[in-house]
């Protein structure tokens, strides 16, 4: 998660911009590393959410999930440009191209969209307006699969109102909050236009990283 502020996204602007490419299914690990990171900074710093304060729904349940998103290559990297290569990463996404039946109307999902998920940047790499551009790079990766896409969707925790603050300022509406069969805690949805590319994009596709099989 990417908590900016206006004030904070002075502080740094990284030169050397971000490296982004597929995570392989042997970073499991890696990803949810980066996912116990955010939820170890909740818990400290925002006590009023219970996201991700345990693995939902269960350790194996979320290990499964995100191993679902690596096999698919749908979860993406994000690493410091000014790293050496094998550096650890800094954050994450992952993109899909189809909605949540329970969270997303069968009318919402004729419309065709880029969903977004497990969005984290590294506490370390906060407060730049890292979080917002990869949201927006996210929402033009996924189009160049689905070109009639022109919408990002999200579906954020549905009692972290701090969080739903975050996406309203960055241009995202609030669509409703639903519940599903599972009883998942991440049923606030949101939706926004995909923004076009910035002058300056700061997030690159690695073009050196291997292929995958």
């Amino acid at each position: 998660m990417d908590t900016d502020t206006g004030t904070r996204q002075r502080r740094r602007v990284h030169p050397a911009g971000y490296r982004i490419r597929l995570a392989r299914t042997d970073e499991l690990g890696v990803v949810l590393g980066l996912i116990d990171g955010a939820a170890a900074w909740l818990r400290a710093e925002k006590p009023a959410t219970r996201q991700w304060n345990r693995p939902w729904p269960d350790p194996d349940g979320r290990s499964k999930r995100v191993y679902e998103g690596l096999l698919h290559a749908e979860t993406w990297l994000l690493f410091d440009g000014a790293s050496p290569r094998g550096s650890a990463p800094i954050g994450t996404v992952t993109i899909r191209l189809t909605g949540h039946e329970e969270l997303w109307t069968a009318r919402e999902r004729r419309v065709d969209a880029v969903y977004l998920h497990r969005l984290v940047i590294e506490r370390g790499h906060a407060g730049i307006g890292l979080g917002a551009e990869l949201i927006d790079w996210a929402g033009r990766k996924g189009r160049s699969a689905l070109p009639t896409a022109n919408l990002i969707r999200i579906d954020v925790w549905s009692d972290n109102a701090e969080l739903h603050g975050y996406y309203k300022e960055r241009g995202f509406q609030h669509i409703a909050t639903r519940t599903t069969s599972d009883r998942s805690p991440s049923g606030a949805v949101f939706e926004k236009p995909i923004a076009p590319e910035p002058a300056v994009p700061r997030i690159h596709e690695d073009a050196a990283a291997p292929r995958r099989p």
